[in-house]
């Protein structure tokens, strides 16, 4: 109920700040399995997804929420929605943590989807079915999809030459 909870206040968030600021938002949060969003890789997976997009954005509002969605970055952009969500979608075909994200676009008039760009849904972080079909059926058990998530972050922090952090 929390985490329900918490999605609806995002989404009321979201929808003031459009209001207020108009242009296009981007929020970017972690595609963490399960119902328990809150987990260190999850948290730094998103900040480092945060850190690539503020070095080709200027925002002209951030904020930055943490609740039972996890660590969840908000950005008010002066960019066009179909842009920023273009460029959203590169940035999780092409980053090795871009599977790991959720990089939603939104303005006044609806939130921008793969579908608007004719492009599939996402894949499953463990077998090549839609995620969508994955997750209704738990197909898989938490725990491996769990460690699938923790694995690629400490993978990437080791490429990266960046101490790896242990939960």
């Amino acid at each position: 109920m929390e985490l329900l909870d918490s999605r609806e206040k995002r989404d009321l968030r979201e929808k003031a700040l459009l209001d207020k600021y108009h242009g296009t938002l981007l929020t970017l949060r972690a595609n963490f399995p399960g119902s328990e969003k809150r987990h260190e890789k999850a948290d730094l997976a998103v900040t480092i997804l945060y850190e690539e997009v503020r070095r080709q954005y200027n925002p002209v509002h951030e904020e930055i929420l943490q609740d039972a969605e996890g660590l969840i970055y908000l950005l008010l952009l002066k960019e066009s929605p179909e842009d920023v969500k273009r460029k959203a979608l590169s940035l999780e075909e092409s980053h090795p943590l871009g599977r790991l994200i959720d990089m939603d676009v939104r303005d006044e008039e609806k939130i921008w989807s793969r579908r608007d760009f004719s492009i599939p849904g996402r894949k499953c972080y463990l077998c090549e079915d839609l995620a969508v079909h994955c997750v209704r059926s738990q197909k898989h058990p938490l725990e491996d999809v769990i460690s699938h998530f923790v694995r690629k972050v400490d993978d990437y922090l080791e490429s990266a030459g960046v101490e790896k952090r242990r939960k």
